[in-house]
């Protein structure tokens, strides 16, 4: 774990927030938190598939930034659901089996504690924005129960003073 990327993710744009994510070729992708599409930079659909994405399963709660997705993106999968329970987070990784999950959905990844790990057999690679210092314990300790090696931990500049407290763990098996 001492070959740990860091750094600290000063915007919301793709190209940075998710720039430790640079192979997706032949991958589906689970983009939980799809949203943001009008912000004057890309879209994380369009960024994974820039990435070779072959499939982008988008969720977001924003009905409205779903169907612009659809309209953009025919061929891929654009959900409008809010992710309130662990059963929403298992139906959509055993419905879809996606290799690579991206998470930014607000605090909620703590759902992912109580996941067996048998769900995230499809599951290759994962890059989790977590919301709060509890959040992040979760997921490292979700991490280190699927076998899988942090290979960036990125803290946020922006919306909070302190850059421990927001951030960013990319993790793969």
């Amino acid at each position: 774990m001492s070959n740990i990327k860091h750094k600290i993710v000063h915007s919301e744009n793709p190209l940075e927030h998710w720039s430790d994510i640079t192979d997706l070729t032949n991958k589906c992708v689970l983009d939980l938190g799809c949203g943001w599409i009008n912000q004057g930079f890309q879209s994380t659909p369009e960024y994974f598939l820039s990435r070779g994405a072959s499939l982008i399963v988008g969720v977001d709660e924003t009905c409205s930034e779903i169907e612009k997705l659809k309209e953009i993106y025919p061929s891929h999968i654009f959900l409008c659901q809010r992710i309130n329970t662990k059963e929403d987070l298992v139906d959509l990784i055993t419905t879809h089996n996606p290799q690579f999950i991206k998470m930014d959905i607000e605090g909620f990844e703590v759902l992912l504690k109580d996941i067996p790990v048998s769900v995230f057999n499809s599951v290759e690679e994962m890059a989790i924005e977590y919301h709060n210092p509890e959040c992040k314990q979760v997921l490292t300790d979700k991490f280190k129960e699927l076998n899988f090696e942090v290979i960036a931990l990125n803290n946020f500049g922006y919306y909070c003073t302190d850059s421990n407290i927001m951030g960013i763990i990319h993790a793969k098996k």
